[in-house]
C-alpha cells in the first residue's frame, strides 16, 4: 500500500513541476532584435468605428513584435477628425502608438516590376 501512495505522489510531483517549467517559460518572451521596420497605418476620413478593433487586434495577435518593429505603431491620421484623434488618444495609454504630423513625405510601393524588364 505505501508503494502505491508513492508512486501517486511521485506521478503528482511530476505534473506539478512539469506545468511549472511550462509556465515559466510561457512568462519567458523572448525578444526580438529591431530590425529598423516601422508600422504605419494611415487612417482615411471617417475611420473611427473600426478603429480600436483594428489597434487592439494588432497588438493582441503581437504582430509589431512578430515583424521585428520597434514595437510601435505610428499611425497617420487627418487632425480634423476628432473622434478618431479622441480615440487614438484614448489608446496610447495602454498601447504604444505614436501619432505623426499630416504632412510627411513616405513612399508607397504599388506594384512590383520584374527584374527582366530593367535588363
Amino acid at each position: 500500500m505505501e508503494t502505491l501512495v508513492l508512486i501517486v505522489l511521485s506521478i503528482f510531483a511530476f505534473l506539478g513541476m512539469s506545468y511549472t517549467i511550462l509556465y515559466f517559460l510561457s512568462q519567458y518572451k523572448s525578444t526580438y532584435p529591431d530590425k529598423g521596420l516601422r508600422i504605419i497605418l494611415y487612417l482615411p476620413q471617417n475611420f473611427s468605428s473600426k478603429l480600436e478593433g483594428i489597434i487592439r487586434q494588432i497588438f493582441a495577435e503581437s504582430i509589431p513584435r512578430r515583424l521585428m518593429a520597434d514595437g510601435k505603431i505610428y499611425i497617420m491620421a487627418s487632425g480634423e477628425d476628432v473622434e478618431t484623434v479622441r480615440i487614438l488618444e484614448r489608446l496610447s495609454n495602454t498601447y504604444p502608438i505614436e501619432m505623426l504630423p499630416e504632412q510627411i513625405s513616405y513612399c508607397m510601393i504599388t506594384e512590383r516590376e520584374n527584374i527582366s524588364d530593367l535588363q
